[in-house]
């Protein structure tokens, strides 16, 4: 069986993870709100497009809210969504590293998966909820099957810092792990992606367990560490000899803001994923308000059409006049507010691929 999965870890009064692109505490219901949004449009684009597959929504969340008054329950009910509790094992320390601290509950996903008893050659797909389907994802299992894993890179130079590390850093703290030197520079995988056989994730898993006190430890101590789940998911690719496919013609990473940093190609319209994170408040919340109105959620619509509208709603591959005025005066906005806070006077400058807060 393969299935299709994406998850929402809710941050709790005194647990707060600082999250950009919302602008908002992260234990408000207006912030998670913005997720449930987020996970009921991925689990809509994907039904579409994948009826074989199972889909499997993974929370710590015990009761589902009402989102603009809609259950949330009942709307993933109606989409056949299973609903799987999970809470959140391995939380990091205060002071681990400031942003996207749930990020390890990815980890808590993989313990559910690996004593799930599900078939070892069964495939999971997790990605992150600000993902829509463009179209089936069979062939991408297909790919994954041999192996029971695929995997792409963050196609970065050794140098540049990724969420506090770079490439040439984690070369330099897997030789400490590893007690021996590396030959190769590590790719730095896709932190929203994972594609991976029950088996491969109990390997996974098991080998986490034994690396997550490690890292504790080195946190203690000030020592240099993995501080997110994109660095731990490389390492643990890295040792079971799994690398990065030199070649992604199935998803990107989308960013679409034209006032900090805009990467979208014509050829993204042929992708099969699409991973918009500076989206969340605009284009997602465009479409899910289009689909939500929709009888059946709009699986009416023929893919042509829905593909059309998708573009339309995230300004890929071009923005309408509209969209850029509607970019430059919430990101002029946002700007003002958080300078006026600081009581500085606010900037805006472009930034690079990695400069660009998810």
């Amino acid at each position: 069986m393969n299935y299709v999965c994406t998850w929402l870890c809710a941050d709790q009064t005194g647990e707060e993870s600082l999250f950009p692109q919302t602008g908002q505490l992260s234990s408000s219901q207006s912030h998670q709100d913005i997720y449930w949004r987020c996970l009921i449009l991925f689990f809509i684009t994907s039904r579409r497009y994948n009826r074989q597959e199972g889909h499997i929504l993974y929370t710590n969340v015990k009761e589902l809210p009402v989102v603009d008054g809609r259950d949330v329950a009942q709307v993933l009910r109606d989409l056949q969504v299973t609903v799987v509790h999970t809470g959140f094992a391995y939380k990091t320390p205060k002071g681990y590293f400031n942003s996207f601290q749930n990020q390890f509950y990815e980890f808590s996903i993989l313990e559910k998966i690996s004593h799930s008893g599900t078939d070892k050659d069964d495939l999971y797909l997790i990605l992150d909820s600000d993902c829509i389907f463009l179209k089936p994802v069979a062939p991408l299992f297909e790919a994954a099957a041999p192996t029971g894993f695929i995997s792409f890179k963050d196609d970065v130079e050794p140098g540049y810092v990724i969420n506090g590390l770079s490439r040439n850093d984690l070369k330099s703290l897997y030789t400490e792990l590893l007690h021996q030197p590396l030959s190769e520079t590590p790719d730095y995988h896709l932190g929203e992606f994972l594609l991976a056989s029950a088996n491969n994730i109990r390997q996974f898993y098991g080998d986490f367990r034994k690396l997550w006190p490690v890292l504790l430890d080195r946190n203690e101590r000030g020592l240099k560490k993995f501080n997110e789940e994109a660095h731990t998911l490389s390492y643990l690719y890295f040792i079971n000899g799994f690398r990065a496919e030199q070649v992604n013609t199935y998803m990107k990473r989308i960013w679409t803001n034209p006032l900090f940093y805009r990467n979208v190609e014509d050829s993204d319209t042929s992708l099969m994923i699409w991973h918009l994170p500076a989206e969340k408040t605009f284009g997602l919340r465009t479409l899910y308000d289009q689909l939500m109105r929709e009888r059946g959620f709009g699986d009416w619509i023929s893919n042509e059409d829905y593909q059309q509208m998708a573009g339309q709603a995230l300004g890929v591959p071009r923005l309408t006049p509209m969209m850029m005025m509607r970019y430059y005066v919430v990101s002029v906005f946002r700007a003002l507010t958080k300078r006026m806070k600081k009581g500085t006077r606010p900037t805006f400058q472009k930034l690079s691929p990695k400069q660009v807060p998810t």
